[in-house]
């Protein structure tokens, strides 16, 4: 027979209950602090983009600034905002003491552009791209991918999100005003010492940290106006997913994936979202109080506050973000409507099909570590191929410069319907994908593939893609 409580978690909740009326008031409840929106950087009129690496102080904890890394002065970094058809002049400048690499994830764009592993800048070096903007509507993101050193610099700050609009998704109804009712939340998994500060430690298989900062805060408010909220959330924990949900347990409608809009609303109670994943949902507030995302179950007051005697592993606090609706229902409310003009088939011309076996404690790709001068992948500008992928355990797998449509999982056919292309998913069983490459790269600016887990990535779980 099988009780609501584990024999672990009713020991936890009478420690907790017991250590309750000793512990001071700011460890049972903490005051929720408004939800930090970064600042938008706008591509319009060939405005150019500069994304300046380097440390600055800030608060993880109340009354301990301490050195975290970003772009721009900030911890994270802006969101940059462009459009289909849009040449982006970027400017990158490394003012940290240490070699960066930085990727445009979810951008298709040729390697030679892209970033990655093969164009590393030394400390007080800049690069100034213009990158073109060819491809649909997508939330991206850019974030530091430099080789063996990739999740330590993403934890420290090196992240930020990159929206591309196009004329489909600026004629939809649906919410866009950034930070009004166009929400972007990076997830981030950290740990704290007692004066603040990130630890981190590069000789785990694995990080988990044991508190959930959402644009750089700790479970925070949005206050926004009755109508639709769309949230474009992106993880950019090292190794940590998260299974989302509303806690009063009502539905949300997923919009987008990695690289754009679902062909129609998908109706859902819960979404899963691997590291590097994107994800764009819309949540109804037209009628109702305050909600919170979470991850993971909803907790009650003994739940919470056990957590506090929790594994390392375990998140004190799941609460991403608390929406707080006000004022009154527009009369002019209309539901959310979009149109995809691309309409797509899993009826396509295969070029060449492959095997990935990913080894996840080992940390290999069919029993190989990467290696900067081996070619793994030699793909023909413009094909398909069906790549075959399995795991020793559940991973993210994602893929640079390239672009997929799910096939099958388990050998059963994905429903058509919700065909949509994108770079990240998670492989937990045997999954057949077919991949697209429309971008050409080269032995010295290459693409990668490989774990999503930017820890196991580090210690050579991925391989080299060229596209000629």
């Amino acid at each position: 027979m099988q009780f609501g409580l584990s024999r672990r978690r009713l020991l936890k909740s009478a420690t907790a209950l017991g250590a309750s009326a000793v512990l001071p008031s700011f460890a049972v409840a903490a005051a929720q602090s408004p939800l930090y929106i970064p600042p938008l950087l706008d591509v319009g009129r060939g405005r150019p983009v500069l994304l300046s690496m380097g440390s600055s102080k800030r608060f993880f904890d109340d009354e301990k600034k301490v050195e975290t890394w970003g772009f721009n002065g900030l911890y994270l970094g802006p969101t940059v905002r462009c459009k289909q058809g849009d040449f982006v002049r970027l400017n990158y400048h490394n003012q940290l003491p240490q070699a960066i690499s930085i990727s445009l994830q979810g951008l298709q764009v040729n390697g030679e552009l892209y970033g990655g592993v093969g164009r590393q800048f030394q400390a007080a070096a800049s690069w100034a791209p213009i990158v073109p903007i060819t491809q649909p509507a997508a939330t991206c993101w850019y974030h530091a991918d430099t080789l063996a050193h990739s999740a330590y610099q993403v934890y420290r700050g090196l992240a930020g999100m990159w929206l591309i609009d196009d004329a489909e998704s600026l004629k939809a109804r649906l919410p866009n005003k950034y930070g009004i009712n166009d929400i972007p939340l990076i997830l981030q998994d950290l740990s704290l010492n007692s004066q603040g500060e990130q630890l981190f430690n590069l000789n785990q298989q694995q990080f988990l940290g044991n508190r959930l900062f959402v644009n750089g805060g700790e479970a925070p408010y949005l206050n926004v106006a009755r109508g639709w909220v769309r949230l474009r959330i992106l993880n950019a924990s090292v190794s940590r997913s998260y299974q989302l949900s509303l806690d009063d347990g009502r539905s949300m409608l997923i919009l987008a994936g990695s690289l754009g809009f679902l062909p129609q609303l998908r109706e859902v109670r819960s979404i899963f979202v691997p590291p590097g994943e994107r994800a764009e949902i819309l949540v109804d507030l037209n009628e109702g109080g305050a909600v919170s995302l979470i991850s993971g179950e909803k907790r009650g007051f003994l739940d919470k506050f056990s957590m506090w005697f929790a594994d390392d592993d375990e998140l004190s606090d799941n609460t991403v973000l608390t929406l707080r609706p006000d004022g009154l229902v527009s009369v002019f409310n209309q539901q959310p409507d979009f149109q995809r003009a691309e309409q797509l088939s899993l009826q396509v011309e295969v070029a060449r099909q492959r095997e990935f076996f990913i080894d996840v404690d080992n940390a290999l790709i069919n029993q190989q570590k990467f290696d900067p001068r081996r070619v793994d992948v030699n793909a023909k500008l413009g094909s398909y191929e069906r790549w075959n992928l399995t795991a020793t355990a559940p991973i993210g797998f994602s893929v640079q410069g390239a672009k997929f449509m799910l096939e099958s999982f388990n050998g059963l056919p994905v429903d058509v319907s919700q065909l949509s292309w994108r770079d990240t998913v998670w492989v937990n069983g045997n999954l057949s994908i077919l991949v697209k490459f429309d971008h050409t790269s080269s032995n010295t600016y290459p693409f990668t593939f490989g774990s999503s887990d930017l820890m196991l990535a580090d210690k050579g779980c991925m391989g080299m893609l060229v596209v000629q």
